[in-house]
């Protein structure tokens, strides 16, 4: 129970990674709130929390209103407590294509939630571990943020604009102890389908199949990111702080025995 009686506020929640971090932030010991935009996905991640004996507070809102955020920190404070860890995952896929061919006014929606939203989830969060001193903000960057691809340029340059604020913000907070770090996250989602397909698309190749029609042995499940996040919302990493951290390294890895069930989804 490493996180035990903690409070922690997980954006983008609903699936993916961030519901994987979600449920295993609980099977902790934390609180979670649970926010995305989508009410079906967060109420059913919350359910499988409380089947399991853990407490979850699913908020519907959209990072890209402040509005909304605003009211989901709000929630989380009257219904769970200061928050204590800020998982910062949220995202928008963006343009995909030749970046010379994308309107600039097509990055808008994705910045809004990617960077802006972060940006606005990091401030609403900071009142409850100023006053502390302590606490934990893990932004969700990306190796795409360091390493160049083909197609994906504003989503690139976002992950690189999340990972530097995140070292940014880690040296003014650093005196107030308060840690944040950045975490590079490898898994098969919704997102890696759109990003594969568009790039496809723009080069007019086939489209390829969803990630999930993979072999066995190549997919590489979301929850093998949660370990890192435990961790770094954990009193055990209080020493670690303005770091860009990958979650994992199997992308394209193919297992050994990879027949069997894998432990976290069995």
């Amino acid at each position: 129970m490493q996180l035990k009686g903690k409070v922690a506020v997980v954006t983008g929640a609903g699936r993916g990674v961030g519901r994987a971090v979600a449920l295993a932030f609980a099977a902790e010991g934390a609180r979670v709130a649970l926010a995305a935009r989508s009410r079906d996905e967060i109420e059913s991640a919350a359910t499988a929390i409380r089947e399991a004996g853990g407490t979850a507070l699913p908020v519907v809102s959209d990072v890209g209103r402040e509005s909304d955020v605003k009211g989901l920190f709000a929630c989380a404070r009257a219904e769970l407590g200061p928050v204590d860890v800020l998982v910062n995952n949220a995202a928008h896929p963006g343009p995909v294509g030749p970046a010379w061919r994308i309107d600039p006014e097509e990055w808008m929606e994705m910045l809004n939630v990617g960077l802006v939203g972060l940006a606005r989830c990091t401030s609403a969060a900071l009142p409850d571990m100023l006053e502390r001193r302590r606490g934990k903000i893990i932004n969700v960057g990306s190796k795409a943020g360091i390493q160049a691809f083909d197609g994906i340029a504003p989503y690139s340059t976002l992950k690189a604009a999340v990972n530097h604020y995140s070292r940014c913000l880690a040296e003014e907070l650093r005196p107030h102890g308060i840690n944040v770090n950045a975490v590079g996250v490898i898994a098969h989602t919704r997102m890696v389908d759109q990003h594969a397909q568009g790039r496809a698309a723009a080069r007019g190749d086939p489209l390829p199949p969803s990630c999930l029609e993979l072999p066995p042995g190549q997919h590489v499940w979301p929850e093998e990111n949660s370990a890192l996040f435990v961790f770094l919302a954990s009193d055990a990493s209080d020493h670690i702080t303005g770091q860009y951290i990958e979650a994992n390294s199997l992308y394209g890895y193919i297992r050994r025995n990879d027949s069997e069930p894998h432990p976290v989804r069995r």
